[in-house]
């Protein structure tokens, strides 16, 4: 049996040692509103979503702005984590990894207000942005049909509806975004984020139609 509670706590528990471990600059403290385990904004007035597309530097900053993240990185990457829990089951999660718009000195995002580094590169050298694709692992049974799978992850374009095994464990999570995008920190922290890639969300939900094309798999 899964409650918001027990979600809060390994949320907590994985944000706790980003900040301890360097990895992450600030984190937001974990919000439990009912059925739903997401952050504390700094901004509630301000929309989280302005548009169904891919999102871009006006979305990074709005994000940034209203302190709509769980946490930012030493790169100004955010990480996104909301799940929604009842009848003792996760019934619906949006776990989001956002890099940075720009190569940022870690130096820098560690000391200054995250927007006014990100001014600093949109004024000294605006053509530098990279072109890195947010990853989002989203589970929505609600919505589940053809070409929409209960549970899925899109990279690249917000059509982008890649199967996946299950609802994804907030610990598997990590696991992935550090060992695929961080590959010193993952090496450095392997034990941690290695025992957090065990833990399970909820059950399988591939269907016979996700299973003839390719999707992610996970034991």
């Amino acid at each position: 049996m899964t409650t918001p509670r027990a979600i809060r706590d390994d949320i907590n528990n994985l944000l706790d040692y980003l900040l301890d471990a360097a990895i992450a600059v600030y984190i937001n403290p974990v919000s439990v509103e009912g059925a739903r385990v997401s952050w504390h904004s700094l901004n509630r007035d301000m929309p989280f979503l302005t548009h169904r597309g891919d999102p871009g530097l006006q979305d990074y900053r709005r994000w940034a702005r209203a302190g709509a993240y769980s946490a930012y990185l030493f790169d100004g990457a955010l990480l996104q984590l909301t799940y929604d829990v009842e009848g003792g089951s996760v019934t619906g999660h949006r776990l989001a990894y956002i890099p940075a718009p720009y190569r940022m000195d870690p130096d820098l995002v560690r000391v200054e207000p995250l927007l006014d580094v990100v001014d600093i590169y949109v004024a000294e050298d605006p053509t530098s942005m990279v072109l890195h694709s947010a990853v989002r692992f989203d589970y929505d049974p609600a919505n589940a049909a053809p070409g929409h799978p209960a549970s899925h992850l899109t990279i690249n374009s917000a059509n982008c509806r890649i199967a996946c095994a299950a609802p994804m464990h907030v610990g598997r999570f990590a696991d992935f975004v550090f060992r695929h995008f961080y590959t010193e920190p993952w090496a450095t922290h392997r034990g941690f984020f290695s025992g957090g890639a065990t833990r399970h969300a909820g059950d399988r939900t591939l269907t016979d139609d996700d299973r003839t094309g390719p999707h992610v798999m996970w034991n």
